[in-house]
């Protein structure tokens, strides 16, 4: 993205403090927020500041009153949120300035992203910096004049005097700051950049860009804090898969193994952390979000099915268990996050001493797992504590043990586990346990990916029964959908995102299934999210519907990636799915339209657009995974390991009316259907894997004189391996698809 700065007219400076503690005292009344439908609100809910929610009743009383708003933007898991109440927000030193001049509101950022995305835009054209959290004052009609994060509490209550006295004395000049932030958020979030050819060509050079930006040494791209970056991860395994690339494969594999070893992964609980503090992955920002287990699920198991690699396996599987204990509600949905602090601290329910270790594990193992996990008298956290991880690799540790890889495996298995019992007695850190829609169509996506790629049925009953939830409790009217659920309530309207999501979840609840109910589930969600938010003139996707009473003073969009996919961009891998799965040839045409709406920024930041890219690549190169549609939906293939991994079966569902030539046609002028394999190693000496055909029917088709040998109707193709031989992680099936009258 380009940078934008506004000249405001009105500087704020922010002089000596002048903030005294006189008059301190406890406060117990509960403000407005105590009924609200987040658990984020209701951690303000005892403040002595008179909170209003984002809505109608505060947009009234500011414009009644002609009062600036206060507005204050965070979530329920954020450190410095919980900072800045405890500091100011409990003050009522502070509350009272805030209560005599302003209309304070408060958002949670996750209920409502469309919000903020927008004012998060404010803040970075202002202080051209962002985080959480996000502190702006608004004009009565919403729009920002003024903007930061944290304010320590001495700023925080000189700045607000200043812009009360301002606001008395000079609103209309704030009002024409207000004006001038707001004309360039709208240009930002409704920027049309001319569209660009994607060419195979075009999406290398994207794919280089990437690689230019990692880190060699640790992996990961770019300098601390280092964040996962699902979306660009899973692009470039899309990349590695489809078209070979050893540096592509190098620099995913190099990444994930750095995360696996470091803190940002939680090696007792299993899961990920939001993101390192650090180059090296050690020491993360403890917050556990339910986005980063699912996207990390989908990277780990793309990892695995690129490399056969079981520790990726393995590490996926850690990471859902670790959402099946800790994050799921007992009726199936996901919760949302769990808070970085407990006992006041950050970090303490997930940091050892050796004392802790020999406590719990006894001096012999306490020492081991000392020596395993990193764990020393000096420390690499706060007061002497470690955050567990891998000194070296998997590897190197067994060697120094004198293991075997398997028995070094169990090893860190056991301690895991011993280690999970004595920690889940500590005081856990706080749970945000609402339910929002997007996120749980993310995680829902991962679980029935995991049942295709790991060959159990179990992970798509926990998706399946996710489902269930949100058609049970998150369903609105005339097939509209909720954003949030707590505290047994479904509230707020679906955003574009949430139905993209949704939609995706169900592709793969088809691509498990197979059963049409869920492909025409996927497509009716794909309908609503087109009659609500597509912008028909540019071709992509509003984050919000046009009647939303509630909206920013501007309606957005998103195109580029952030922690997660872009909304756009996830519609472009529903529709890139959608188009490969169904007759209908409007999902090809609409993912067309919405390619040409956002490849030109995806070309000019391609670091910003990754999962766009992605998508661009899908269309292209096809999606390479253990189950794939050909000739629209009229050829399902579905692969996989016999139990005992001594035979790849694939299996063709053919569409009635349809065929696909055998392995000898009996014309030359016709496509054999032919099993290669393009990867895996051959370690048994002169060994060759066995490729079984079906038997072929022979009869001839209406567009042919003679008679041909076809495979009709459901078909498997075996290979078996000879003992010692690996077998190969990707196969290239060659074959013609043809109808009586055209192939």
């Amino acid at each position: 993205m380009k940078s934008y700065v506004v000249m405001i007219g009105l500087m704020l400076a922010l002089f000596a403090p002048v903030f005294h503690a006189e008059g301190k005292e406890s406060h117990e009344m509960s403000n407005r927020l105590a009924g609200a439908a987040s658990p984020y609100l209701r951690q303000h809910a005892s403040n002595p500041v008179d909170w209003y929610e984002w809505g109608q009743e505060a947009f009234d009383r500011a414009r009644r009153e002609n009062r600036p708003i206060f507005l204050s933007i965070g979530y329920s898991t954020c450190h410095w949120c919980h900072v800045m109440e405890k500091e100011s927000f409990e003050n009522p030193v502070i509350a009272k300035i805030l209560n005599d001049n302003f209309v304070a509101i408060k958002v949670d950022r996750e209920r409502r992203p469309d919000i903020d995305e927008t004012y998060m835009l404010a803040t970075q054209i202002i202080t051209q910096r962002g985080g959480w959290p996000n502190s702006l004052f608004l004009t009565p009609d919403r729009k920002p004049f003024y903007a930061g994060a944290y304010f320590p509490p001495e700023t925080f209550a000189s700045l607000l005097r200043q812009v009360a006295q301002q606001w008395r004395t000079n609103a209309d000049r704030l009002k024409e700051d207000g004006e001038r932030v707001s004309d360039t958020i709208a240009q930002i979030l409704n920027r049309r950049v001319a569209a660009q050819k994607i060419t195979p060509e075009a999406l290398q050079k994207a794919e280089k860009a990437f690689l230019r930006n990692f880190d060699e040494l640790n992996g990961g791209f770019g300098e601390a804090p280092k964040f996962p970056h699902e979306p660009s991860l899973m692009f470039l395994l899309q990349r590695a898969r489809m078209h070979n690339s050893e540096a592509v494969r190098r620099a995913v594999t190099v990444t994930l193994d750095a995360m696996l070893d470091g803190g940002i992964h939680d090696h007792v609980g299993g899961g990920f952390h939001r993101y390192a503090t650090d180059n090296v992955w050690l020491v993360p920002h403890f917050e556990k979000m339910l986005y980063n287990q699912a996207q990390m699920a989908r990277v780990l198991l793309g990892a695995y099915r690129l490399t056969g690699k079981k520790r990726y396996a393995d590490a996926a599987e850690r990471t859902l268990s670790y959402v099946e204990k800790h994050m799921t509600s007992p009726e199936g949905g996901f919760y949302s996050a769990w808070d970085a602090d407990s006992e006041g601290a950050e970090g303490v329910f997930y940091v050892w001493t050796p004392e802790q270790l020999n406590k719990a594990l006894g001096a012999k193992d306490g020492a081991l797992a000392a020596k395993i996990f990193g764990v020393s008298r000096r420390g690499n956290f706060e007061h002497g504590a470690s955050v567990l991880h891998f000194p070296q690799s998997p590897a190197e540790q067994a060697k120094s043990l004198n293991m075997t890889g398997a028995q070094f495996d169990a090893t860190t298995k056991r301690l895991r586990d011993a280690l999970y019992r004595v920690r889940s007695r500590r005081v856990p850190p706080h749970l945000d346990d609402k339910i929002v829609l997007s996120w749980n169509g993310m995680m829902i996506t991962a679980l029935f990916e995991a049942a295709l790629v790991l060959d159990k049925p179990v992970y798509a009953q926990r998706a399946q029964k996710a489902l269930d939830f949100i058609e049970n409790r998150m369903k609105a009217a005339q097939g509209n959908y909720h954003r949030s659920y707590f505290d047994e309530e479904a509230t707020l309207a679906a955003q574009q995102e949430d139905y993209a999501h949704l939609a995706l979840a169900y592709v793969l609840a088809y691509d498990n299934s197979a059963s049409p109910e869920d492909l025409q589930k996927a497509q009716k969600l794909a309908a609503v999210m087109e009659r609500r938010f597509l912008d028909s003139q540019n071709g992509d996707f509003y984050m919000t519907a046009s009647n939303d009473p509630e909206a920013a003073f501007t309606r957005g969009k998103v195109r580029a990636d952030n922690a997660t996919a872009s909304g756009n961009a996830t519609a472009l891998e529903l529709y890139a799915l959608l188009a490969r799965r169904s007759e209908q040839p409007d999902y090809r045409q609409a993912a067309d339209r919405l390619l040409a709406a956002l490849s030109g920024l995806a070309l000019e930041t391609p670091t910003a657009a990754a999962f766009a890219l992605r998508g661009a690549d899908m269309m292209q190169a096809g999606e390479g995974g253990p189950v794939s549609y050909f000739a629209q939906g009229r050829l399902r293939v579905r692969a996989r390991l016999a139990k005992d991994e001594r035979q790849a079966i694939v299996r063709i569902k053919i569409a009635p009316g349809w065929h696909i030539n055998s392995d000898q046609p009996g014309n030359e002028d016709f496509i054999a259907t032919r099993l290669e394999l393009i990867d895996g190693k051959r370690t048994a000496k002169g060994a060759k894997p066995k490729i079984f055909y079906p038997q072929a029917v022979r009869r001839k088709p209406g567009f042919s004189k003679q008679e041909l040998s076809l495979f009709e109707g459901t078909v498997e193709i075996r290979i078996s391996f000879a003992e010692g031989e690996t077998p190969p992680n990707q196969l290239l099936l060659n074959m013609q698809a043809c109808s009586d009258s055209l192939c």
